[in-house]
């Protein structure tokens, strides 16, 4: 498996860095310190809705904007928000990684997996915080799409990329889980493989 923190082959692709208004970043600042210390959401909305008046394409202000509606149960809103973000910014993992839970959350798993998929395939150093969080959705997305054997193989790829920390944390959520599914999805194989057998008299 590739190192998921190196650039890809994309890196010439990405959109060259513009500098910002100096009012917009110091804005993007104190909202994302109202969000995370305070979650006064109220007033991170006010200063994002500043921010984007002034520069309608800051990606990491929609970014945070989607993230903050996604938390108020406005999940239609901040998935508008992923998808300019993406539509800016096509390989932001942190937008793909933030689609990815309000799909979820909407119910297209299948879909909310792709995003997933995207946000790691566009990791690169400065994403690193974002690792364990995207193994634990990576990881949670294919149990719910039954992909057992995936799940596990997964939770084996933490313990190589992640932090002794973050892969037992994940591990203590996971391992039972899977291990537990695999048992009985093994039986149910076995039961239907014996009752096709006794119909058709094999």
């Amino acid at each position: 498996m590739m190192n998921l923190l190196s650039n890809h082959k994309n890196i010439n692709q990405r959109p060259i860095k513009k500098i910002f208004n100096i009012e917009a970043e110091k804005l993007v600042r104190e909202a994302s310190d109202n969000f995370i210390y305070f979650r006064d959401y109220e007033t991170t909305l006010d200063q994002l809705t500043r921010v984007l008046e002034i520069e309608p394409d800051h990606v990491k202000a929609l970014i945070l904007k989607g993230n903050i509606f996604f938390c108020i149960d406005r999940d239609n809103e901040a998935l508008e928000c992923f998808e300019k973000a993406l539509n800016l910014d096509p390989f932001s993992a942190e937008a793909h990684g933030s689609k990815a839970n309000t799909l979820d959350v909407l119910g297209k798993v299948k879909e909310a997996f792709a995003c997933c998929e995207k946000a790691f395939k566009n990791l690169t150093v400065k994403d690193k915080d974002l690792l364990p969080s995207l193994y634990d959705q990576k990881i949670a997305l294919l149990i719910k799409l039954k992909r057992y054997e995936d799940a596990k193989l997964t939770l084996k790829q933490c313990y190589r990329y992640l932090k002794t920390e973050d892969s037992f944390k994940i591990a203590s959520c996971y391992r039972d889980i899977i291990d537990t599914l695999l048992r009985e999805q093994k039986y149910r194989k076995k039961m239907a493989t014996e009752r096709f057998k006794l119909i058709h008299n094999v």
